[in-house]
């Protein structure tokens, strides 16, 4: 009964070929969200959702899956919780990690891996990981009033083929409707269900802007000296310090250290939900990153070593 109307269009067929998929979501936020909760209700029978952020008020403009309860939890936490209400036949693994080359393999039984991240370095990682593993992915941003999909396979030209020059432009900095990243979302996931499906996917580069109604296919021939391409994956080789990151515009530092994370549950006073622990000064992640409110970085560092640990 719950897939009655989808079923028409897919088969039982499909509809099982659904259930026995796996997809990675990277990044939690405006297009993760909506491509998650799509995802679900379409039966797809386990996500691994991966997000290091936390829900702040200025998300819930467009992150269709948090309210204002869930402010200052851990996205990728509540997005399970959500998904849980929604259609608990999907199974739901979290991982509220950063990603890096050091843990890129929670996604490695992935059918297929969804980019719904706000940075390029994180995508350039991806773009290798799936290359070098022969994983399709599906490539996403959106900003303003448009945005871009792309799905990528493991013999079609990649991101590093068509993305040389990045705009620092931000959604902190010129803004974004909510309009357009449901769209450029709702654009991933219908290829994701395609490709799960085995229905012929083009891996061409869609343009949208969803205010002046504009739809673009774009071809991408591939680079001739593309790393990637040329199984020259750079990204994966990377250590990534992430001892201090600050996050533009919040007001928020993220430390990393090592802590054992059972220790500190009976040690600091907070609420624990089992892969985090909440303060009204910082949110602790299992994997000893904390997110910290702080005017500065060396007051960011002072809350961890007193609240946390050196």
């Amino acid at each position: 009964m719950r897939y009655d109307r989808q079923e028409l269009i897919i088969g039982q067929e499909g509809q099982d070929k659904l259930k026995n998929a796996t997809v990675a979501i990277i990044g939690v936020g405006a297009l993760g969200t909506v491509a998650t909760e799509l995802l679900a209700r379409s039966g797809v029978g386990k996500l691994i959702l991966i997000d290091r952020d936390v829900i702040e008020l200025s998300n819930l403009q467009r992150q269709t899956l948090f309210d204002e309860a869930d402010v200052g939890r851990s996205k990728a936490v509540v997005a399970k919780e959500k998904i849980a209400q929604i259609n608990l036949d999907v199974k739901v693994k979290t991982h509220a990690i950063h990603l890096n080359s050091e843990n890129i393999s929670v996604i490695k039984d992935a059918s297929i891996v969804l980019d719904c991240t706000d940075n390029m370095k994180t995508r350039f990682l991806v773009n290798d990981y799936c290359r070098k593993n022969k994983t399709p992915w599906i490539y996403s941003a959106a900003i303003k009033t448009h945005g871009y999909v792309m799905p990528i396979f493991p013999d079609s030209p990649c991101l590093q083929c068509f993305i040389e020059n990045v705009s620092l432009e931000t959604c902190d900095m010129v803004g974004v409707l909510n309009v357009a990243t449901t769209s450029i979302a709702a654009l991933q996931t219908s290829l994701t269900l395609k490709i799960l499906l085995q229905e012929t996917v083009e891996p061409l580069l869609y343009h949208y802007d969803v205010w002046h109604q504009e739809f673009r296919k774009l071809s991408v021939k591939k680079k001739e000296k593309c790393p990637t391409c040329n199984e020259m994956f750079l990204f994966l080789d990377q250590k990534d310090d992430i001892s201090t990151i600050k996050f533009c515009g919040s007001g928020r530092y993220q430390i990393s250290g090592n802590i054992n994370f059972d220790e500190a549950k009976n040690r600091i006073q907070g609420t624990c939900d089992g892969e985090t622990i909440q303060t009204d000064k910082f949110l602790l992640f299992k994997d000893g990153r904390a997110l910290i409110k702080a005017s500065s970085k060396e007051e960011a560092l002072s809350i961890y070593s007193r609240f946390i640990g050196n």
